[in-house]
Order: structure tokens, then C-alpha cells, then sequence
């Protein structure tokens, strides 16, 4: 099913079974990353004046060097802010490489109106309070009212809770791949994710099988199947009642409410 959840962990584990099973390996996966959310920033907005991208060190980083790269291919204009380089001889540090723009400081960080900003700052794995440098950005993003893409989940966002650690970049669009982390439909972070695009970047559905994951979107297919439908002869004798209680006249909303949903879900009746 492609609506189960991934906590972060798990879509760790999932990288690493795509890889482990070829023939992709770390750097090829973050190309693909890279690669669905340029195509997705390049769709959107075709008229772009300059596009900031912000990496931080990690994959997530990786992800927004690959961004740039293609950004700047594509003839965009394009600058990349870094808050940390990447570990030596990781695939971040490899998607760094291949980057021709030369980073400047997130410390450093200054756009104009009307430019874009994509976020690949820190993702799902966050699990530390955003400040410093990331949260200056942040209220410079915000005071000029900046489009933020963001990559995978807006820094700042818990993938695993939907909590806001410290401060987060609210984003017109999230890019995430293979699955969706519950930090997308969780309250408070999902308000910051704006439109959610889930990109296939080849991790398959085997793959995740392999996982076991036991959290999932509440969405019809989860359910569907095993919903009662009346038989055709059901009268509403066979469907059971519903009792609905009610404070006085002041106070009837609430079992007026339930009461409605309850007959149009199909209780035989609703006294």
C-alpha cells in the first residue's frame, strides 16, 4: 500500500535496502532526489528571478547540491548557502563536488523579493530545536514572504511527531519521497508543509514491505474493504439504532451533529 507512514529510522532503512539490493547506489539515490524536486521547482515556477538553495550538512544538504546543480544548468539564477559542510567522502559530500556554484555561509544568507527558496537544510531527521544561523534564516524568509520548497519536510518540522522544534520554514510545497513521514499530517507541522508531492525516486514497494511499518494514512483503501453495506433487503430493524442524548435547548449542536452522522452512515434509526 502507498499510504503507510515512514517514521525517519525506517526511511533510513529503506535507503538502505535500495542500495544494498542495486543497482543504485547512495549518490544515485540522492541524484533522483535531487532531480524530482528541480523538475517540481522548474514546473512551478518558470519565472523565477533567482533561486536561493539552503544545505545543511547532511543528505538532506546532499539533496539541495544536486538541486542547485540542476538549477544552474537549466540557466537559473542560483545561489547555495551551506550550514556546515558535509562529511568527508559522503554522498553529500560527492553531490557537493559536483555543484559548480561556490557556497556561501548560512550566517551570511540575503535574498531579495520575488526569489524562491528551497530548503535542504535538515528534513525529517531533525531532533534538536532549530537556531542560530537556520532560525535567522528563517525570519529572513518570512519578513520578505519568500515561496519555500521544501525537501522531504520543512526544517524545523519533527518527521516523527509533527512538532515544532524551535522554529520552522513554512513552505509552499514539500517534496518527499517513496513514503509520507507522520511529521506531514501531524498537527502543528503539517500546516507548515504546504501542498505535499511524493516523488518515486525507485525505492519499490518490496522495499518497504520489508520494513513491517505499522503506522499508516487514514485514507478509504485502509478501510474500504471491510465498511458494512447493507443487503438489499436490510430494513431498519436489521441495522441497529443509535441513542443520542442532548443537554437542554441551548446546548443541542453537538447530538444534532451526531445524530446526522449517524443515519447517513446507515443506523437503522436515530431516536
Amino acid at each position: 500500500m502507498s499510504n503507510e507512514l515512514l517514521s525517519p529510522a525506517e526511511m533510513s532503512e529503506a535507503d538502505r535496502l535500495t542500495i544494498a539490493a542495486g543497482p543504485a547506489d547512495g549518490i544515485g539515490l540522492m541524484r533522483r532526489a535531487g532531480g524530482a524536486v528541480a523538475a517540481e521547482v522548474l514546473k512551478r515556477y518558470p519565472s523565477a528571478k533567482h533561486i536561493h538553495v539552503l544545505c545543511g550538512p547532511g543528505n538532506n544538504g546532499g539533496d539541495g547540491y544536486v538541486v542547485a546543480r540542476i538549477l544552474a544548468g537549466s540557466g537559473v539564477g542560483t545561489s547555495v548557502w551551506v550550514s556546515g559542510a558535509p562529511r568527508p567522502e559522503s554522498d553529500a559530500a560527492l553531490a557537493a563536488a559536483e555543484c559548480p556554484i561556490k557556497p556561501r555561509p548560512l550566517s551570511d544568507f540575503d535574498a531579495k523579493p520575488g526569489s524562491i527558496v528551497i530548503d535542504a537544510l535538515y528534513g525529517a531527521g531533525l531532533s534538536k530545536p532549530l537556531s542560530g544561523d537556520a532560525a535567522k534564516a528563517i525570519d529572513t524568509v518570512t519578513a520578505l514572504s519568500l515561496p519555500v520548497v521544501a525537501v522531504d519536510l520543512p526544517s524545523g518540522v519533527s518527521g516523527i511527531s509533527g512538532d515544532i522544534l524551535g522554529r520552522a520554514f513554512r513552505a509552499e510545497v514539500t517534496i518527499t519521497f517513496a513514503r509520507k513521514k507522520p511529521g506531514h499530517l501531524l498537527l502543528p507541522g503539517r500546516g507548515q508543509c504546504g501542498e505535499i508531492v511524493l516523488a518515486d525516486i525507485g525505492i519499490g514497494d518490496g522495499i518497504i514491505a520489508q520494513l513491517a511499518v505499522s503506522t499508516f494514512e487514514n485514507v478509504p483503501d485502509l478501510w474500504l474493504q471491510e465498511f458494512p453495506v447493507p443487503a438489499v433487503d436490510a430494513h431498519k430493524y436489521k441495522r441497529g439504532h443509535v441513542g443520542v442524548f442532548s443537554g437542554g435547548p441551548s446546548a443541542t449542536g453537538a447530538a444534532r451533529l451526531s445524530a446526522l452522522a449517524a443515519a447517513r452512515s446507515g443506523a437503522g434509526a436515530v431516536p
